[in-house]
């Protein structure tokens, strides 16, 4: 949506390079952006167009139609005001944009309040050095369209609120740096397309979105971000949501709805090193089938979501250290599903928790694995460190710390280290499965007995731990050699 709205201004200062060399009067710029587009295939009209004293250009009862019909707007006047070497642009309360896209045809409302853009990408010499600026900013940002009686797009609306964006494009540095910021986000969209229908409304606090990343020069140049001369960051965050969902597949209806909490995520390539890092305040949602299908509601929650991922892949030279952390908090199904499984509720309803906390040093050449060398040679590691992985569901709990180092001198790596492992309640839950008939019996025997075997009780009932020993003469649980 943004790109339609802003579609003059963005034409302008790609042509203005190509059709407004060195010009300094707005009015002829746009003369000249307005010719090229037309000579592209574009249909522009406009009822009036005043220039005045201080350079302003104002278009009255403005028509752009893209070529091949793709999409049409039309305002009620689009006004552009000359400063220095900048440009600002205002436009009506409303802008109508109508179009077909895949055989679809669309036709919403761009509705803002005090909407201002202001750019030095217009009258600007060909092929200057200078840095180009794009800021936009509104009150009010709407988006409202759709047909009621429509058999596919029934509805569409974008509520952002107030917004700003900043943008600098660097030329000479070759870098992109940016931010958007967005009061909230209110989205409704109802529609039916290939006998798949969705109605959905959701409404989400503020949101942000900022980025920096340098601009390769062609394909082959982007390859510096994994070498580390290219770096790139984008983070987002956005405040809690509600949403109600009804969904129809070939008949299958679902109904949807429930909440989300705050969340961020950031993705960083800095030094050839990746960072990803998300993190939400967990989630409550209520899944109800159509009628007809005999399944009952079913309700899923989870507290926390955390996940945090540090990979060097950039570190061909020296080690580097590499992170995976990792953690799904608080995991609950309602007991509409469990009623499904285990109506008698012989099994805990405990809330289930996944946590990885994992921290490696390696050497990790990305540029030789993207020309294909040897993976022994582009990927080396020298220890680990398992701080824990603990997984816990129904239950029953697997809890596993421990430390290697690694031999890197024959074909494979070689630990040297142990890990340490903690069962509990995992005899009883096969049981409980068997009894249910989630499990064969046969499985469940193989399975206790691996157990058992690599094993030993522990202080507490239905436990079991063992340790693992990684050496020179191989590999033995619990002191005994496995074979």
């Amino acid at each position: 949506m943004k790109n339609l709205l802003t579609a003059v201004t963005t034409v302008a200062i790609v042509s203005s390079a190509s059709y407004a060399l060195a010009q300094n009067q707005l009015e002829t710029t746009l003369d000249l952006v307005v010719r090229g587009m037309m000579d592209d295939g574009a249909e522009i009209s406009y009822d009036e167009r005043i220039v005045g004293a201080d350079g302003s250009v104002e278009y009255i009862d403005l028509v752009i139609a893209a070529p091949e019909g793709e999409f049409t707007m039309s305002m009620d006047w689009l006004k552009g005001v000359p400063s220095g070497s900048d440009v600002t642009f205002t436009v009506s309360d409303t802008i109508d944009v109508s179009g077909r896209e895949e055989g679809v045809e669309f036709s919403f409302e761009i509705q803002s309040a005090a909407f201002k853009l202001t750019t030095n990408g217009v009258l600007r010499e060909a092929m200057s050095a200078e840095d180009v600026t794009v800021t936009f900013s509104a009150d009010a940002f709407i988006v409202d369209g759709g047909d009621p009686d429509s058999d596919v797009l029934r509805k569409v609306f974008v509520d952002l609120g107030a917004i700003d964006f900043d943008l600098l494009v660097s030329t000479e540095e070759m870098f992109v740096k940016g931010a958007f910021d967005a009061e909230k986000m209110d989205v409704a969209y109802d529609y039916t397309i290939d006998g798949q229908s969705q109605e959905v409304e959701q409404t989400t606090e503020a949101t942000a979105v900022s980025f920096e990343f340098d601009i390769p020069a062609d394909e082959e140049d982007a390859l510096g971000y994994l070498d580390g001369s290219k770096s790139g960051v984008i983070e987002m965050t956005s405040g809690a949501s509600e949403f109600v969902m009804t969904m129809d597949a070939d008949g299958i209806a679902l109904d949807m709805e429930g909440t989300s909490g705050d969340s961020s995520a950031l993705l960083e390539i800095v030094d050839g090193t990746i960072t990803y890092d998300v993190n939400a305040d967990g989630f409550d949602m209520v899944v109800t089938p159509g009628a007809g299908m005999p399944i009952p509601p079913v309700e899923v929650g989870m507290g926390e979501i955390a996940m945090k991922l540090i990979i060097p892949a950039g570190a061909a030279d020296t080690p580097a250290e590499m992170v995976v952390d990792i953690l799904f908090a608080d995991l609950v199904v309602g007991e509409g599903l469990w009623s499904m499984i285990d109506p008698g509720k012989t099994i805990s309803r405990d809330p289930a928790q996944l946590d990885i906390d994992i921290e490696a040093l390696v050497q990790l050449d990305a540029m030789a694995a993207v020309a294909g060398e040897d993976p022994a040679s582009a990927a080396k590691i020298h220890n680990l460190d398992i701080n824990q992985i603990l997984l816990s569901l129904a239950g029953a709990s697997i809890q596993m710390d421990g430390a290697a180092t690694f031999d890197n001198s024959g074909p494979i790596p070689m630990p040297l280290g142990s890990l340490n492992i903690d069962m509990r309640g995992i005899s009883t839950l096969a049981n409980q499965l068997v009894a249910l008939g989630l499990l064969d019996q046969m499985q469940a025997g193989m399975a206790m007995g691996m157990m058992m075997a690599f094993g030993q009780p522990g202080d507490e009932a239905d436990q079991f731990i063992s340790e693992i020993t990684f050496s020179e003469n191989g590999i033995m649980a619990n002191g005994q050699p496995i074979q």
